[in-house]
């Protein structure tokens, strides 16, 4: 599922390209979705939290924009607000 969300050759091992950067106060996540999947509904939620606890994540405060759309895969920032110690992010990939 992941494969397909993001854009990936399930035949080939590949592994999914983010990168995250410090900017002022946020933090910027950068990630690929693929436009066949967001066709067949896959939902994309990026997600933080500042233990890594099963029900510490959250999406709030998160806008998502679009950077590059190919047709085929688009690249997506999303922002989110850096904390002041540490803060993980992920990926929520449904369907």
């Amino acid at each position: 599922m992941l494969e397909f969300a993001t854009g990936q050759n399930p035949h080939s091992q590949t592994r999914i390209t983010t990168n995250i950067v410090k900017n002022g106060s946020n933090l910027e996540f950068i990630y690929t979705r693929s436009a066949e999947a967001l066709g067949d509904g896959v939902t994309y939620t990026v997600e933080w939290s500042d233990t890594l606890a099963v029900n510490s994540w959250s999406s709030a405060d998160v806008p998502q924009q679009g950077l590059t759309d190919n047709g085929t895969l688009h690249t997506m920032k999303a922002s989110i607000p850096a904390g002041s110690n540490q803060r993980f992010v992920r990926l929520k990939v449904e369907n």
